[in-house]
């Protein structure tokens, strides 16, 4: 068993829609693994899955979402959340849906927080969704 992660904002429709508009906002390219920059130039959401499912599982708290992540037709793990209703909020879908491809959720298993280089990256949307959400609310 995990520790419990916090919630930082009250998880309801209305703070999902615009917390993840946010973190759509601050997906840049430099957070990108420098092997899927050129990628991402042509399809924006590539390679930016995992830091925005993990700052939305941040956000909520493990109470309300859980990381999940699955490999895709392209053997490349794809990461999502699914809410405690086990609806799925992918953020990054439209990468498969903007390509006629299919998100792996029938494969995908509940994940954990990744650490190394990956939690900077989180850490960084982090603090410009909370600093944005903060302005607005």
């Amino acid at each position: 068993r995990g520790t419990v992660q916090m919630t930082l904002i009250s998880y309801d429709k209305d703070n999902l829609d615009k917390i993840s508009k946010m973190i759509l906002e601050n997906l840049t390219p430099d957070l990108v693994a420098k092997k899927f920059r050129e990628r991402n130039s042509i399809e924006p959401l590539f390679g930016h899955c995992y830091a925005a499912s993990a700052t939305l599982y941040k956000i909520f708290g493990s109470k309300n979402v859980h990381l999940w992540h699955g490999k895709d037709d392209e053997d490349i793990w794809h990461w999502w959340c699914v809410d405690k209703d086990g609806e799925i909020i992918d953020l990054t879908a439209d990468q498969y849906y903007n390509t006629n491809r299919t998100p792996p959720y029938d494969n995908g298993k509940k994940a954990g927080l990744l650490g190394w280089g990956y939690r900077k990256k989180v850490e960084k949307i982090l603090t410009k969704v909370l600093d944005n959400y903060n302005q607005i609310c």
